[in-house]
């Protein structure tokens, strides 16, 4: 069934490639990122927010397309909505061994321009797995990665830590041998760009829910240092956990602030996924032989493996988008917008690694509930993909009009770093 969809959708593709072939885009106005202070790409792009196929309707304030699935408030249907169903394309899927593998999907839109990486969540035992391989690897920065960095690949001095799961997966070699997915994947998205030269501007999107946000998280941030793509990157990121330590944060933020990459972070509110992992498990290890073996501690110490530092704790990137279940009274707060790369940048305060107010309502929340008690416990399920779309659609009034741009404006401008 799935071969079927997709030869039925590339006969409607190469219908789209001619319409592209006589309407090639006009190079925007104001593309270059080097301008007008680090955040000037910004003031001179307009495109609204995209992830997956939807989130343009969310932010341009539109959200009726994703909550009625293509009609307005009263069922009437968008001309604009119409015509992005009929051009989103699923071009490539990879799932053929999504036992042992991570799935993806590869999508072209081009009446918006913009190419979108899909990333699933956990669904499999070997999923459940990679979340769970919580050590913290120690690995080259994008620029070197890419070799853009223009100094040797030998030093150390682009490495950061990410989650050795989530680096496993997507860097990894496949498990019947071949290139990792990360590598995969690009040869899609090149191929893309290959075909038509109209698309060597398209912008490039990356999106998932928990693992797969992750995921999302980790490709972006690698493909965004890529000379191959259009910039900036744009991450949308749902239910996260997280997935690097500070010198991954902070790089991270380097990114952001020099317009090759943007993350909207979207994380309901006692959504417990989304607050760890808070260390690796080479730091909870030492931690917990300190607290109940004192010997233990001691060995660890002097065998090298103690607790570490920075290097050993997690930290959350972009731009977060809280949502809240209970918003029945009117004017009640339905999301809260934050950013935290003013405690990550270097030269700042002592950076932040976990949402104090979050964690503290988890743990009053995992506390037996009382009989007869009113009090949450805490729900998996607000971790389910439904329970953020109910809390998305509630928040329709709150984000109509925003734009990703004009938040990391807003929420960013007074960052030290910002000329």
């Amino acid at each position: 069934a799935l071969e079927s969809l997709l030869e039925r959708q590339r006969e409607r593709m190469e219908e789209m490639q001619q319409k592209e072939a006589r309407a090639q885009p006009e190079t925007a106005e104001g593309t270059n990122t080097n301008d007008a202070g680090m955040f000037g790409w910004m003031t001179k792009w307009d495109g609204c927010l995209a992830g997956g196929f939807s989130f343009d309707e969310l932010f341009c304030g539109d959200l009726s397309h994703v909550m009625n699935g293509g009609g307005d408030m009263n069922g009437a249907a968008s001309p604009r909505s119409s015509q992005q169903t009929d051009s989103s394309m699923i071009m490539a899927v990879g799932d053929l061994n999504n036992d042992e593998e991570l799935v993806y999907a590869v999508g072209i839109n081009p009446v918006e321009e913009r190419i979108t990486v899909i990333f699933r969540g956990s669904v499999t035992q070997k999923d459940f797995m990679t979340d769970a391989k919580i050590s913290i690897a120690k690995i080259p920065d994008p620029s070197k990665f890419h070799g853009t960095n223009g100094g040797s690949s030998d030093d150390d001095d682009g490495d950061v830590g990410v989650h050795q799961g989530f680096y496993d997966y997507l860097f990894g070699p496949a498990s019947k041998g071949g290139n990792s997915k990360y590598a995969e994947i690009m040869q899609h998205i090149n191929q893309l760009i290959m075909e038509n030269p109209a698309r060597q501007n398209y912008k490039l999107y990356v999106t998932g829910h928990s693992l797969g946000g992750a995921l999302a998280t980790l490709f972006g941030f690698y493909v965004a240092a890529s000379p191959n793509v259009a910039l900036p990157v744009t991450i949308v990121s749902i239910a996260s956990p997280r997935v690097g330590n500070l010198a991954f944060a902070r790089t991270f933020a380097e990114m952001e602030s020099q317009g090759k990459l943007r993350h909207l972070r979207i994380a309901n509110h006692k959504d417990p996924v989304t607050l760890g992992p808070t260390v690796s498990s080479k730091r909870a290890l030492a931690l917990s032989a300190k607290a109940f073996s004192p010997l233990g501690y001691l060995a660890l110490m002097v065998s090298g493996n103690g607790e570490g530092g920075d290097e050993e704790i997690y930290y959350h990137t972009g731009m977060k988008m809280k949502l809240f279940k209970n918003v029945s009274a009117v004017g009640s707060q339905r999301c809260m917008l934050s950013y935290s790369g003013h405690t990550i940048i270097s030269g700042s305060k002592k950076p932040v690694a976990i949402d104090k107010e979050d964690m503290a309502e988890i743990e009053q929340s995992n506390k037996r509930k009382k009989k007869d008690s009113s009090s949450e416990l805490p729900m998996v399920s607000y971790h389910y993909g439904t329970s953020y779309s109910e809390r998305l659609a509630a928040a329709e009034s709150d984000l109509r009009g925003m734009t990703l741009n004009g938040l990391y404006r807003e929420k960013a401008g007074a960052m030290p770093w910002v000329v």
